[in-house]
């Protein structure tokens, strides 16, 4: 099972694409799959430039789930959690608890985009378990250890109200005006704990991950 299957599984056929033909039995150079097919150049175009990921490049066609899941505008067009039952699109604020406290499905895949223009199905790994890994752009995102990720939340969230804000949190270059409103000292502090951590994918996604202003000011 990949995501590609999970989002034509989980999505009702109405709301797919119409195919552009009929189909045939054949193999889909996307996922490897044999079954029903159509000819690939209907999904392949030109503009199409991830070949790396095609499990069958030498295939002339694509399967009837790969056209219909990378026909699907949400799976490039949002946010997603698919459990191959349910295909859910997701803003910021309802990614944030899913990746703190965890997805409650024995199988999922996920996909966190800010760009909205990436086929995210062709790279979000399917989790098993306890195991929970999310694409964050065409980054991975290993959120298994839940302990760790929200203790890093914890720590970032606690800067952000304490006025270091999110370009500086992403940064690590506070502006002048941000040192001298927040303090040497608790810049320092936030900074030693920060900079082992930034470069990280896991750093990456907790800080999109943040709250907006608007947010903290409806905070009670």
């Amino acid at each position: 099972m990949n995501a590609i299957d999970m989002i034509a599984a989980a999505v009702p056929v109405g709301e797919f694409r119409a195919l552009p033909c009929p189909p045939h039995n054949g193999i889909c150079a996307i996922t490897g799959n044999a079954g029903p097919c159509i000819p690939r150049k209907h999904l392949l175009t030109k503009s199409f430039t991830n070949h790396d990921l095609l499990a069958a490049p030498s295939s002339p066609d694509v399967g009837v789930a790969a056209f219909r899941a990378l026909r699907y505008n949400p799976e490039r067009m949002s946010s997603w959690l698919c459990t191959g039952e349910s295909f859910r699109k997701l803003r910021r604020v309802e990614v944030r608890p899913l990746v703190l406290a965890g997805v409650e499905a024995d199988v999922w895949a996920g996909y966190i985009t800010t760009s909205y223009h990436k086929h995210g199905s062709l790279r979000t790994p399917v989790n098993h378990g306890s195991r929970a890994v999310w694409l964050f752009e065409m980054r991975l995102v290993d959120c298994t250890d839940r302990e760790r990720v929200n203790a890093w939340y914890d720590v970032m969230n606690e800067a952000l109200h304490n006025g270091i804000g999110r370009m500086t949190i992403e940064s690590l270059s506070p502006p002048p005006g941000v040192l001298k409103a927040i303090g040497l000292a608790r810049w320092q502090e936030f900074y030693a704990w920060a900079q082992p951590k930034h470069r990280s994918a896991l750093y990456a996604l907790l800080t999109y991950l943040m709250p907006s202003q608007e947010e903290m000011e409806c905070e009670p």
